[in-house]
């Protein structure tokens, strides 16, 4: 990550103490609002001013922004002429974020299932800004599709190939890096996976599945059709949460 790319990121998240009232989401926009003041305002208008950016009869940058977030067409049309101009100037990007704030949020939204986390944001704006510094080379009207697109697909890989790696949500247990003591899975299969369940070795969802096939004699077959997914993926969920297992209780990899 570029330094102005942090620079960016650390604006975003701010300290929440600034201003009790304002969200997470928000803080971008409070940093537009701050830099919009005093000489440092006077400053942008004037570098907007300089690269015949039409500010729309706003005086202000935050003014600006806020203009830009509108959908109709000749203010959608204003944006798309202003996006390529944000790879010259990082006060520009910035006011790019912002004007595509209300975007954003609403693929993050679509990416989390309607209840994005401060991880989806950041990452999302991560992306976004990357792709404003190359909106330069694009041709008018395509701009802003290219930035939420090139935004929304690059998130939604990352989400992708974390989840492929199968981690319990969960928090992390103090006796995580410890060995464990070797259990017998013959005798005490339900206190197996409950002390499994408890250090987040797997879920508890993982554990059920493992107890209703493994223990009480339910088929894949049979729990596939009552969840109504696939037989192959239930057995590949089966299978990733055992290696789990055999793992965290015995070092050699082999259940006792």
């Amino acid at each position: 990550m570029t330094i102005l790319l942090c620079e960016f990121m650390n604006s975003y998240w701010s300290p929440a103490e600034m201003n009790p009232y304002l969200t997470s989401k928000s803080l971008l926009t409070q940093d537009l609002r701050v830099r919009s003041l005093g000489s440092s305002g006077r400053s942008l208008l004037d570098r907007l001013e300089l690269h015949g950016v039409d500010l729309l009869g706003a005086s202000r940058a935050d003014e600006f922004a806020e203009i830009l977030q509108s959908r109709e067409p000749v203010f959608r049309q204003a944006l798309e002429e202003f996006l390529e101009w944000t790879p010259v100037d990082d006060g520009f990007l910035l006011i790019g974020l912002v004007a595509l704030a209300p975007e954003l949020d609403h693929a993050a939204s679509r990416l989390s299932a309607g209840n994005p986390g401060d991880d989806a944001i950041s990452e999302l704006l991560a992306h976004a800004t990357v792709a404003l510094r190359w909106t330069h080379e694009l041709r008018g009207g395509e701009r802003v599709n290219f930035v939420l697109q090139h935004a929304f697909t690059r998130t939604r890989a990352e989400k992708r190939r974390v989840a492929r790696h199968n981690v319990p949500a969960c928090s992390l247990r103090a006796s995580d890096d410890t060995a464990s003591v070797a259990a017998s899975w013959d005798h005490h299969p339900e206190g197996l996976l409950a002390h499994a369940v408890e250090q987040c070795v797997m879920t508890a969802e993982e554990a059920r599945l493992i107890d209703l096939t493994r223990v009480r004699g339910v088929t894949l077959s049979q729990l596939a059709r009552e969840q109504g997914v696939t037989y192959a993926a239930l057995h590949q969920r089966r299978l990733r949460a055992e290696e789990r297992l055999r793992r965290y209780f015995t070092p050699t990899g082999a259940v006792r």
